[in-house]
């Protein structure tokens, strides 16, 4: 008989451009590391054919890196279940596309994944309130298939106004906010706002686990970001949080 994952980890951003599928790759490829059965998806992916060019690495879709990072089989058309060609919103993105987006497909597709799985890590899109239909965002999604949410937040000024917004929104809509995790966004020295942003997040939001996630140049690299993923104490995201709050005796920080 078929179980239900242990963990269910949602990954959104507050904005674009910030490192959500890079965390979101190390998250599988620690995942990969410590041979949990795990599952990844990118429920809807918009702009794929201008991410799939034959260009390098680099050009690969998000639904693609994250498949690789798992090291999983999965057809990648379970891993993305609805791709549109626009970099738009999905809602959008499949306006102009003259398509309606299946829900049912998506919940479907969810319950297959994480069948069997210790972990199933979903990686949004932008950010938490990008619109997939009229009147369902990836907050609702999230809360549907109750997914405890891994904030992903820029290092850079302004990041604490729209950390905090998602926050926000999150709890607005039913979703459990399980950790933020503020990225590098280059490796040059950091600027006053960059090297307070942490310090304020923590006080600001003190029920809430805040990792520093670094500044990694071989993102493709899925040993690279296993152990960006184990030095910054990810790791412990993929526990139920009441064993991973029991195992860890410092912050993740210290």
């Amino acid at each position: 008989m078929s179980t239900e994952p242990r963990v269910r980890l949602g990954v959104t951003g507050t904005d674009t451009e910030i490192g959500k599928t890079v965390v979101s790759c190390a998250l599988a490829a620690i995942a990969r590391a410590r041979g949990l059965r795990r599952a990844v998806m990118k429920p809807v992916e918009t702009g794929v054919l201008a991410r799939t060019r034959v260009d390098g690495p680099s050009m690969r879709s998000d639904a693609e890196r994250l498949r690789s990072a798992a090291g999983v089989d999965d057809a990648i058309e379970r891993i993305r279940p609805i791709a549109l060609v626009e970099p738009l919103a999905p809602m959008v993105a499949a306006r102009r596309a003259g398509i309606t987006l299946d829900l049912a497909l998506l919940d479907d597709t969810f319950a297959e994944l994480g069948a069997d799985r210790d972990v199933i890590i979903v990686e949004g899109a932008g950010g938490l309130l990008v619109p997939i239909t009229p009147t369902m965002h990836f907050g609702h999604l999230f809360a549907r298939w109750h997914c405890d949410l891994v904030v992903v937040a820029g290092n850079r000024l302004g990041v604490i106004n729209h950390t905090l917004l998602t926050v926000q929104a999150a709890e607005a809509a039913g979703v459990r906010v399980r950790a933020i995790v503020l990225t590098s966004l280059t490796g040059r020295d950091a600027s006053v706002a960059e090297a307070t942003n942490f310090d304020a997040l923590t006080s600001l939001l003190p029920h809430i686990r805040c990792y520093r996630f670094p500044w990694v140049d071989r993102w493709e690299d899925p040993d690279a970001l296993a152990a960006a993923a184990e030095g910054t104490g990810l790791a412990d995201l993929l526990l139920p949080e009441q064993a991973s709050v029991s195992a860890s005796t410092t912050s993740p920080t210290d």
